[in-house]
């Protein structure tokens, strides 16, 4: 019994820190997107265009992270991580 307690911690820590890891992640992506608005928003040597490419490219990274994110909680969820206590 103590083996399977002490293999759902681990399971648990591991789980934290992915999930720690992609907000953290998320919460950079975010930050850089708004700096990189208020940068283009200011430039006037960027087009149209180009300005449109970079916003597609940041929703593309974005969505992938939130993607990952969800299929490793996916991953997590046969283990039944929830705390018990």
């Amino acid at each position: 019994m103590e083996t399977n307690l002490i293999a759902k911690q681990t399971l648990q820590i591991y789980c934290a820190a992915l999930t720690q890891t992609l907000d953290a992640a998320l919460a950079v992506q975010d930050q850089s997107q708004k700096t990189l608005d208020i940068l283009l928003d200011q430039s006037s040597v960027v087009p149209q265009e180009g300005k449109r490419a970079i916003n597609d490219w940041l929703d593309a990274c974005r969505q992938q992270t939130s993607t990952m994110k969800s299929v490793i909680d996916e991953g997590f969820k046969p283990f039944n991580l929830h705390h018990e206590e």
